[in-house]
């Protein structure tokens, strides 16, 4: 199925960066895999495109999942008042054509685009996300998201967790970048009266059709290594 955008939808003029992060072997892998097809379709339709391997606040490679609160804040403090469409290294964009400047420019009222993690609007996944900070509200979900991670995750709980979401010293779990999220949501009714729940199955998990996600439930890094490779090599 192709995802066709009405050609008299206006057009994004705000800016637009697509973001992606790894560290550690198998996700950097596939960052690499897939980075050569995300560049042309941000160079093909004027956005802008930015990788990024390594931990931005931590020490172990799994907790390059919080590097995207920490380029939103730098966005956020620079003065950025664009899209900023997140993608996890083991997502890909199968659909080249579709046409995301008219798809945004359609929704420039919304604060924050995601699929849905589960019931309730508030419970999104953000494995894939659009989030405005042209939008008040867009700028204030990425303002209390890095407050909430700075508030919740200390700098000794980072370098004691060397593994992924390992339970805290007094048994209690490992807060991690989605739940915090979903929290700052589910506080306050009139950011999730601002988000726009994709629930049609372009973005996300492995049917995705204009941005797909291979979750480490589909299977171990190596077998979805290989299946984003694929989807790529389909599209050169």
């Amino acid at each position: 199925m192709t995802d066709l955008v009405d050609h008299a939808a206006p057009l994004c003029a705000e800016p637009v960066v697509f973001y992606q992060t790894a560290a550690g072997s198998f996700y950097e892998k596939m960052l690499a895999a897939t980075e050569t097809l995300h560049r042309a379709y941000c160079r093909d339709n004027g956005l802008d495109y930015l990788g990024f391997v390594g931990v931005r606040r931590g020490f172990h490679p799994w907790q390059a999942s919080f590097n995207r609160i920490e380029h939103l804040h730098d966005l956020l403090t620079s003065g950025f008042r664009g899209w900023f469409v997140y993608l996890d290294a083991d997502a890909v964009i199968c659909q080249p054509q579709f046409d995301l400047r008219r798809y945004l420019g359609k929704r420039h009222s919304c604060a924050l685009i995601a699929a849905p993690g589960g019931e309730g609007k508030w419970n999104i996944n953000n494995g894939i996300f659009f989030l405005n900070l042209g939008h008040a509200l867009g700028r204030e979900i990425a303002m209390r998201w890095h407050a909430a991670f700075h508030r919740a995750v200390s700098i000794e709980m980072l370098r004691e967790a060397a593994e992924p979401w390992q339970r805290l010293a007094d048994g209690r779990e490992f807060p991690d970048d989605q739940h915090l999220l979903q929290m700052e949501l589910l506080r306050d009714q009139t950011l999730t009266d601002a988000t726009l729940i994709e629930a049609g199955g372009l973005i996300n998990l492995d049917t995705g059709r204009f941005i797909r996600q291979f979750l480490r439930t589909m299977g171990l890094p190596a077998e979805r290594l290989e299946a984003i490779r694929a989807i790529v090599a389909s599209l050169s």
